[in-house]
């Protein structure tokens, strides 16, 4: 599937580095419009698409992890070498696990914002339902009250985002995917990874015991809770995000 996309900063074949965003559920590219104006700031080529059936993107009969990883492993980075740096929030940090991991060499690194990396098929149910009451909130305000670290602009983009997606899909990425189970995955790949997990008392989806396995099991991976931030990292904490990206990048 060919994804709608927005870019920022530098273009054409000399854009370096060069990063790929990639989004959650249901958001789309533009929730990444602090975070991707600040890299651009820096001199990065940046790159967002809205993930198949979110955004201006085409909506889709499958919305399995194997078919998002699919769609994104087509977007190349300028002169078609491997992605920079690949960061992912939520569903985006899971689809970077399984692009990353069936495509060694689509992405020299990742930064994953409190990613879903299991969904037991237990809490199915549950998670269907939150997110299909998260698509009933159209009130700006409301969004800022629940999250007051977000800008007017994050609660607008979150308000816009849900208009634009449909329950089918919504409930179809979480029923398509009953084996989400990616620790594995991600204990194989091969780029250098770094995960920012939120703070646990914010609902954290990225737990503490996930990171110490994985660090455990993969020498290239790292990770850190972001005190005081909830899950949408990008929106609570976008310079920790940014600074995050310049330093993993330098290695």
């Amino acid at each position: 599937m060919r994804l709608a996309t927005q870019h920022w900063g530098v273009t054409g074949p000399d854009a370096k580095p060069a990063a790929l965003l990639l989004h959650g559920l249901p958001s789309s590219s533009n929730s990444w419009w602090r975070v991707a104006s600040d890299l651009a700031d820096a001199g990065w080529s940046v790159t967002a698409p809205d993930l198949r059936g979110h955004g201006n993107s085409p909506r889709a009969t499958r919305y399995s992890l194997t078919d998002h990883g699919a769609d994104v492993t087509a977007l190349r980075a300028p002169d078609d070498r491997p992605w920079d740096l690949v960061i992912g929030h939520s569903l985006g940090g899971a689809v970077a696990v399984v692009a990353a991991a069936e495509h060694p060499e689509w992405a020299d690194a990742l930064l994953l914002l409190d990613p879903v990396l299991s969904v037991p098929e237990s809490e199915a149910d549950a998670l269907v339902a939150d997110l299909l009451g998260d698509l009933e909130q159209h009130d700006p305000t409301a969004l800022l009250a629940e999250n007051p670290r977000w800008h007017p602009e994050d609660a607008s983009q979150k308000v816009a985002a849900a208009r634009a997606v449909t329950p089918h899909m919504v409930e179809r990425t979480i029923r398509d995917n009953d084996d989400w189970h990616l620790e594995p995955r991600l204990a194989r790949v091969a780029a250098r990874t770094r995960v920012l997990a939120a703070d646990p008392s914010f609902g954290a989806s990225f737990t503490r015991a996930q990171g110490e396995a994985l660090v455990a099991a993969n020498s290239r991976f790292g990770f850190a809770v972001v005190h005081g931030a909830g899950h949408s990292l990008h929106r609570d904490d976008p310079a920790r995000v940014v600074a995050e990206a310049l330093a993993h990048l330098a290695g």
